[in-house]
């Protein structure tokens, strides 16, 4: 089961956000993630949070076609985000797509890349995706897709990714070992196949970017 959740920061572009709406089984706004909702005249399946900063008039909007409603203290242990990921988890959601979790708040932005880890030890499979951006982990050796000279970026999560391989791509690596400050493989690209990683032990993050 997919669950798409839009959060409050940067909003995403109505391509972006249509480009996903009808692979999604649940949706759920998350506080400031409603105006974008209410904006695209969006049904979401729940809306969420202290909403300190949703439009109200958006939230109105949203209550007067009987959208389920949790309102919570601003003073919480947990972001609007992480709550929507866990109702998404309690519904049934194996698959989270997050949009509206990047922006200039950068510790929402970090503590939203926090939530990558999260799903991943629950094995829910998790993305954030902007504008120029997708983002998700893997524990596990993988073979990933793209155009040529689509720009990809790898980096370690939480500890490091000990021999490290990278084939098939503009700049391959061997037996690496890759820690979480090194830089060694960020602005990767693919060539004309896929590239193929694998790794002894680790988590890598996984990013899609472009200019």
């Amino acid at each position: 089961m997919k669950a798409l959740i839009i959060s409050g920061g940067n909003p995403p572009s109505k391509e972006l956000l249509f480009s996903l709406l009808d692979k999604m089984d649940i949706i759920i706004g998350a506080d400031k993630g409603c105006d974008t909702l209410d904006k695209y005249n969006i049904k979401p399946d729940y809306i969420l949070g202290d909403f300190d900063s949703a439009n109200p008039k958006a939230l109105e909007a949203l209550e007067a076609i009987g959208i389920t409603k949790y309102k919570f203290k601003r003073e919480k242990d947990d972001t609007d985000t992480k709550i929507a990921v866990d109702l998404a988890i309690e519904k049934g959601a194996d698959e989270i797509y997050m949009l509206g979790v990047t922006g200039t708040r950068i510790d929402h932005t970090m503590a939203n890349i926090g939530l990558l880890g999260y799903c991943l030890e629950k094995g829910i499979k998790s993305y954030i995706l902007d504008e120029v951006n997708k983002i998700y982990l893997s524990d596990k050796p993988l073979t990933l897709k793209g155009d040529k000279g689509q720009v990809i970026s790898f980096r370690a999560y939480k500890e490091d990714i000990i021999n490290l391989n990278i084939k098939g791509s503009r700049y391959d690596l061997k037996s690496y070992n890759l820690s979480i400050n090194d830089g060694i493989t960020t602005s990767n690209e693919f060539l004309d196949g896929d590239i193929e990683i694998t790794f002894d032990s680790g988590i890598v993050m996984i990013i899609y970017t472009k200019e």
